[in-house]
């Protein structure tokens, strides 16, 4: 057995029992097992994780008692095994097996047999269970005879039956590219940092450590990179770049705060957009960015001191509660409010996992709310932008629709988008209000 199976494993345990997110999970895992491979385990974990429904199906037609008669850790290494199968071009049929047998061996005792047997019966059968390569490519039949057409897209894309009708309904016949695209994990996306450095500078000094990087056209301060150490490296100690998406990148500049400008960020940790929204004011200004959790206000100042940020101010605050204080003072108000992440999927696999959660019932209301107080805050003439990494419409423009209709001539609508997961994006939703002058 590996120590990458079983780093993968340990991290899989704790996204799959304690409900830990996988980048936590996998920052916890990775530094118990010196000599793991980092980029194979969270290749695994996340591919494993993002698979999970399509996996557990296959499963379940395999095992004669079905995949809830399958204790959890016996479940994690089937999952494994069948994901290395199916996706990982990198370890031979004979490996998985091998591995995932072995890893049972050390961690569920006394299944090792009949995960042996489970593998070995996919691999006999795996014409039933993917695609022929040809270029006509069709739907596995194990997929295509699937008669519900939710179920059918669920188990495709690997998505909870909720979620795939949500987006049916909501987007029509665009919504089996948007499934695709939360399977595909968009590349890493850097944002330069222009109070230290430039992006040519700094894509030379990338690659010169072995960091394959390039400019992307869509944003002036935006390189896309590729390579391990990334994070690691000691230009991100030295608070050259901050990793960021496209899409909440196109967000903030949308805003568009300008040098000496009063702003406001009410739900703002771990910092990324005050941070961005500091370095596009020339650190002139001022950045006030609240949460609700004391501890996460501790990762904005981290973030805002790597960057040599010094207009960056922490507050702790519920973006729910009107704050009299802040009544009118700021001239560009963000608020990135609490969502269901669907757009993130794709990063953040976990969130499939989490979609029967009886909060989101209870996210519009919570958004509104915030909406609210974030117009309220601005001065007149300021700006808000709304913001969500979802795209379910009743967290976006339905929210943005009833608050427009209570706020009448009071604001107006200067842009709105939403940003499907295509072409190395995250989907992301926006809207900016202007405040009116009185």
């Amino acid at each position: 057995m590996s120590v990458d199976w079983l780093t993968a494993f340990e991290a899989l345990k704790s996204v799959y029992s304690d409900g830990a997110y996988s980048n936590m999970a996998l920052n916890e895992a990775i530094p118990r097992h010196k000599g793991c491979r980092d980029s194979f385990v969270r290749s695994m974990v996340k591919g494993t994780v993002r698979q999970t429904i399509t996996l557990d199906h296959i499963i379940d037609r395999l095992a004669a008692n079905g995949v809830r008669s399958i204790k959890n850790r016996t479940l994690i290494i089937l999952r494994m095994g069948l994901y290395a199968l199916r996706e990982m071009d990198s370890v031979p049929d004979h490996a998985a097996v091998s591995e995932a047998v072995n890893l049972a061996r050390k961690t569920a005792k006394g299944t090792d047999r009949f995960i042996n047997a489970i593998l070995r019966s996919y691999i006999r059968s795996r014409g039933m269970y993917e695609s022929d390569g040809s270029e006509n490519v069709q739907d596995p039949p194990f997929i295509a005879a699937i008669e519900d057409p939710y179920e059918r897209l669920s188990v495709k894309f690997a998505m909870p039956v909720p979620i795939v009708r949500r987006i049916c309904e909501q987007y029509g016949d665009e919504a089996p590219l948007i499934l695709s695209g939360l399977n595909t994990p968009p590349p890493v996306i850097l944002r330069v940092n222009t109070l230290k450095t430039t992006r040519d500078d700094l894509i030379r000094d990338l690659n010169e450590r072995g960091i394959r990087s390039e400019a992307l056209d869509e944003a002036a301060d935006a390189i896309e990179a590729h390579g391990s150490g990334i994070i690691g490296s000691d230009l991100y100690r030295e608070g050259m770049f901050s990793v960021q998406s496209l899409s909440s990148m196109k967000a903030v500049r949308a805003l568009g705060p300008v040098s000496g400008s009063d702003v406001l960020d009410m739900c703002a940790a771990p910092g990324g957009k005050s941070c961005m929204m500091a370095e596009m004011m020339g650190n002139t200004g001022s950045v006030t960015s609240c949460d609700i959790h004391p501890h996460r206000l501790g990762l904005i100042e981290a973030a805002a001191a790597r960057l040599g940020i010094g207009i960056v101010e922490t507050r702790l605050a519920d973006g729910t509660s009107f704050d009299p204080s802040m009544e009118g003072r700021y001239d560009y108000v963000l608020a990135d409010v609490p969502c269901s992440g669907l757009g993130v999927m794709s990063t953040k696999p976990e969130i499939r996992l989490k979609e029967d959660s009886e909060d989101r019932s209870q996210l519009p209301e919570i958004q509104l709310s915030i909406l609210r107080n974030a117009f309220r805050y601005a001065k007149q003439g300021g700006r808000i932008c709304y913001s969500t990494c979802t795209l379910d419409k009743e967290e976006n423009e339905q929210v943005i629709e009833r608050f427009m209709s209570e706020i009448h001539t009071l604001g107006r609508i200067v842009e709105m988008n939403t940003i499907l997961p295509y072409n190395n994006l995250i989907g992301f939703y926006y809207c900016i209000i202007e405040k009116s002058l009185q």
